[in-house]
């Protein structure tokens, strides 16, 4: 998988190639670009390019000064268009990635579409996995428990919880 080095860490990221118009996917919390793995072999013509950003489902860390709120990924991201030299792109984001920051802070030169998909409707709310995540906030001491969980392979991996989505595996089965 290729990488990049950016001002906050190495960033990971997959890249179809082509000369087609660039759309750039960008996951939420806390997965990757696998989110997307569905999605990509149908949009034949296309350069799609899949980074996968600071929000949880990384795979290596980000430099312990890096700015991860919702401006700061931004800003990567932003870093991550001009670095990789993409031009007139397609931005589609899901869930919380943050990129429709790009837009309050100035940073949305090189983006000429914005596609905004729910990861949620109708009675999908939280959805999926993000359910537990919800319940667990709202006990006192939950997320600092559920982050100490998340150091544990065996937690971190499960096909019935979060390891599912993030190795981009369907759930509950082969």
């Amino acid at each position: 998988m290729p990488q990049i080095v950016l001002s906050s860490g190495t960033i990971d990221y997959q890249d179809t190639g082509g000369d087609g118009p660039v759309l750039v996917f960008c996951h939420g919390l806390p997965m990757n670009e696998t989110q997307w793995r569905k999605v990509v072999p149908l949009l034949h013509g296309y350069r799609c390019v899949l980074p996968t950003l600071p929000l949880g489902g990384h795979r290596r860390p980000m430099a312990p000064d890096a700015d991860l709120s919702h401006r700061g990924v931004a800003l990567l991201l932003s870093e991550f268009i001009e670095r990789l030299g993409l031009d007139d792109v397609t931005l589609v984001l899901n869930d919380w990635g943050g990129g429709q920051f790009l837009v309050s802070e100035g940073k949305a030169q090189r983006v000429a579409r914005l596609v905004l998909v729910a990861c949620e409707a109708f009675d999908d709310f939280p959805p999926g996995p993000a359910r537990a995540a919800a319940a667990v906030c709202g006990v006192p001491g939950g997320v600092w428990l559920l982050t100490r969980l998340m150091r544990i392979p065996a937690f971190r991996n499960n096909r019935n919880g979060y390891g599912v989505r993030l190795r981009g595996e369907p759930p509950f089965g082969p």
